[in-house]
C-alpha cells in the first residue's frame, strides 16, 4: 500500500513538475536573449511567461517584459507595465523601488519623443513624481536624485519663454521636435538609460541567494 500511494503521489505531481520545468527553461531562454540584446525575441519569450497561469498578474513578469520593451524604445507600454509592477501591495519593496525608478525613466523618454508641449509637460511631471516617490522611500538613492534634477531642469527649460532671439532668428531656427535643446536631450537620454546588464528579476536559483545593495542588481 505504501508503494501504491507513493506512485500515485508521483503521478499526481508529475504534470506540475513538468510545468515548473517548462517555465524555468522558458525563463532561462528569455534571460539569455535579453543578455545578448536580442530584445525583440526576449520580449516574445517574456510575453509567453507573463501568459502562464502561474504568472498571471505577476509583478516580476510585468517588470521583465517592461525592461525588454524599454530597450526597444517602446516607452508607452513599458510605462504601463512598470506602473503595474510598482502598484502598492503587488510585490516586495525592493522591486517597487526599481519599478518606480524605471517608470520615471520611461516617462521621461516618452516625453522626449512627444511633439505636443502639453503632453510633454505632463509626462515630465509624472516622471518627477516617480523619482520623488523613490526618494521619499529611499532618501539616499543617488540615481533618483540625479534624474529628478535633470528632468526638473528640462521641464523648467521647456516652460521658460525663449529669450534673446529676434523674430527672424526664431523663424530660421525653430526648436527641435522634442521642445528642448539637442544637448540637453542627449544628456537626458544618457542619464535615463537603464543599465542593460542589471535589469532583470530572475527566478531564484537553487542554493544560495546573495544580497545586493544596488537597486538594479539581479535577484539570484
Amino acid at each position: 500500500m505504501i508503494l501504491l500511494h507513493t506512485l500515485l503521489l508521483v503521478f499526481a505531481l508529475a504534470p506540475s513538475m513538468q510545468e515548473m520545468l517548462r517555465e524555468y527553461r522558458l525563463q532561462l531562454k528569455a534571460d539569455a536573449l535579453y543578455e545578448h540584446r536580442a530584445y525583440s525575441e526576449a520580449e516574445s519569450a517574456f510575453r509567453q511567461i507573463a501568459a502562464l497561469p502561474t504568472q498571471k498578474g505577476s509583478a516580476s513578469a510585468s517588470f521583465n517584459l517592461a525592461c525588454a520593451l524599454y530597450m526597444q524604445k517602446k516607452y508607452p507600454e513599458s510605462v504601463t507595465l512598470f506602473a503595474l509592477s510598482a502598484k502598492p501591495g503587488s510585490t516586495r519593496q525592493d522591486m517597487k523601488i526599481k519599478a518606480l525608478f524605471n517608470e520615471g525613466n520611461a516617462l521621461a523618454m516618452k516625453a522626449v519623443g512627444s511633439n505636443q508641449k502639453a503632453e510633454k509637460q505632463l509626462l515630465f511631471r509624472q516622471s518627477l513624481n516617480c523619482f520623488k516617490t523613490v526618494l521619499l522611500t529611499e532618501p539616499g538613492e543617488n540615481d533618483a536624485k540625479i534624474n529628478y534634477e535633470i528632468v526638473r531642469r528640462y521641464l523648467d527649460e521647456l516652460e521658460r519663454p525663449r529669450q534673446g532671439l529676434s523674430s527672424s532668428e526664431n523663424k530660421s531656427a525653430p526648436p527641435p521636435p522634442s521642445g528642448i535643446s539637442q544637448d540637453t536631450a542627449e544628456r537626458l537620454l544618457e542619464n535615463a538609460r537603464l543599465e542593460e546588464s542589471a535589469l532583470m528579476q530572475h527566478l531564484p536559483k537553487a542554493g544560495k541567494a546573495a544580497a545586493r545593495g544596488s537597486k538594479n542588481n539581479q535577484d539570484w
